[in-house]
């Protein structure tokens, strides 16, 4: 069998199991990543895309966290079809390498890192990244990064609009234990209006979801100075969760929305969310 129909019938055949993804990188060791080690990075066939995705494993019996990207450089509301979603500086990456956890996942959303990915290069990407099909993906991708975990226990982060995916992962799947959000596009439809750039009708609605959503554990950071993801698009979302004693909101002085960031995390990281006094309603 030639090299390629080989690959083509391993990718077939795995896509059929569970995981629904293929490994391009056949080099990877499959025993767990060491302590401290550096994330290891992937490319993986998920649905109609090819993601990447970077990971630690230490221990398998522990809970991982997993940072959910949301694409789009710039973070432009619209823009040409076809446009490199690799976003400018990969904050969501450098937030997930920060992450001192044993067990760290990061999810590239669909069309990172592969621009001149086939299906990319045809598709309105912009408005259409929370659409069932990138969505599907993206939880594909997870699948796959989780293989070796035995029993998983999720700690969901998402940046910017991989607050909305992570927020919509967090209400379907049933392994999720906390969702935070940075900066996190909790109302697609709010913000759309905001800056002229609707999501298409076949997005997924974090707003929707919300009520799904009360007794997680969740921590949403917002800024005061962030003008593209206001923090009362978060507030939205909150309130449509409904009264909650597990939602907290935080303000982050001087950050905007591409900066500031990174510094806050080295003190939060590992601040898992939990149910407590406080209520969002």
């Amino acid at each position: 069998m030639k090299p390629n129909r080989f690959l083509a019938f391993l990718c077939a055949a795995v896509s059929l199991a569970v995981l629904s993804g293929c490994a391009s990188d056949s080099t990877v060791d499959p025993s767990l990543d060491a302590k401290g080690a550096p994330l290891r990075q992937q490319e993986i066939t998920a649905g109609n895309f090819r993601l990447a995705i970077f990971s630690r494993i230490v221990d398998t019996n522990q809970p991982v966290t997993v940072y959910v990207d949301g694409g789009m450089r710039d973070f432009a509301p619209s823009g040409p079809s076809g446009a490199d979603a690799t976003p400018d500086g990969i904050m969501t990456l450098r937030l997930a390498e920060a992450d001192p956890s044993d067990n760290v996942v990061y999810i590239a959303h669909p069309c990172q890192f592969n621009a001149q990915d086939a299906f990319c290069a045809e598709k309105p990407l912009p408005n259409a990244r929370y659409a069932e099909l990138y969505y599907t993906a993206m939880n594909r991708a997870l699948n796959f990064a989780l293989a070796k975990v035995q029993h998983t226990h999720l700690n969901l982060v998402g940046y910017s609009g991989g607050g909305a995916i992570a927020a919509i992962m967090a209400a379907r799947r049933q392994d999720v234990e906390s969702l935070r959000t940075i900066a996190g596009n909790l109302d697609p439809n709010g913000n759309g209006r905001l800056h002229g750039s609707a999501p298409k009708d076949d997005f997924i609605d974090p707003i929707k979801i919300a009520p799904k959503l009360a007794l997680l554990p969740q921590e949403h950071y917002v800024s005061a100075d962030d003008t593209f993801v206001p923090a009362e698009l978060t507030d939205n979302f909150v309130k449509a969760i409904g009264l909650s004693y597990c939602v907290k909101v935080t303000s982050v002085p001087d950050a905007t929305h591409k900066t500031g960031w990174e510094e806050m995390w080295k003190a939060k990281a590992d601040q898992i969310p939990a149910c407590g006094s406080f209520a969002s309603n």
